[in-house]
């Protein structure tokens, strides 16, 4: 693809794109002159590009006897910097724009395929963090989809309901398995919480599976707290 309209489909103007390629592809340093004939653009025009490119940092000026003269820089730092002043400004932008409250949600469901559903939709949708209470008997199924969720650099906390006895379920991580209740009894529980925003939890299994989704801000803190003591009584 062509490198001067791949320049200006991330902003650059047709004139900045044209300057800076043509420099990229001399074999040193080029006076205006010189540059606005590589460019194939008017003398005239090539030194407001030339000033806008050193200011944007993508192209040196050599003084010399007769004149300064013209460099680019290597592609890789400018395309660095130009990334993080893209990233500054949406930053910019994301805090001078109100931030609207999320309304709260509140639903019910029941039915292990109900909870499949809600579960595995809530896994694949989280960009940053999961957290995960669970059962012996209620995790399993959703051992592919955390692995994915893993593999996508999602980060994990794991808290275990139940205190299975060796070798386990197999899906909780054991640097993080945490007994809560005592001896080993199934219970049936699955929390689940996306980047802390949404909140699955279910009780029981099979057709007798009651859960809510949520984000409740009240319960979604609640169980935050759940697990951030849960993992420092480790």
């Amino acid at each position: 693809m062509d490198p001067v309209q791949m320049l200006q489909e991330v902003g650059w103007s047709a004139l900045e794109a044209r300057v800076y390629v043509s420099l990229t592809e001399a074999e040193g340093a080029l006076t205006g002159y010189q540059t606005a004939k590589v460019a194939r653009i008017a003398r005239a025009n090539v030194y407001p590009v030339i000033e806008r490119l050193i200011r944007r940092g993508a192209l040196l000026e050599e003084p010399g006897d007769t004149g300064p003269r013209y460099r680019a820089v290597p592609f890789t730092t400018v395309s660095h910097a130009q990334i993080n002043t893209l990233q500054n400004k949406m930053a910019q932008i994301d805090a001078s724009l109100p931030v609207k409250k999320m309304a709260s949600t509140f639903f019910t469901g029941r039915g292990q395929d109900a909870l499949w559903t809600h579960g595995s939709a809530l896994i694949r949708a989280s960009q940053n963090h999961i957290a995960v209470g669970a059962s012996a008997n209620t995790v399993p199924p959703f051992a592919p989809l955390l692995k994915e969720a893993r593999d996508r650099k999602i980060s994990e906390q794991f808290i275990c309901f139940d205190q299975c006895p060796p070798p386990g379920c197999g899906v909780c991580p054991p640097r993080t398995h945490v007994p809560l209740l005592g001896s080993y009894a199934p219970r049936g529980w699955l929390v689940l919480i996306r980047d802390n925003e949404e909140a699955l939890i279910s009780v029981g299994s099979g057709a007798s599976v009651e859960l809510v989704l949520t984000n409740m801000e009240p319960i979604r803190e609640t169980i935050r707290v759940l697990f951030n003591q849960s993992l420092l009584q480790k």
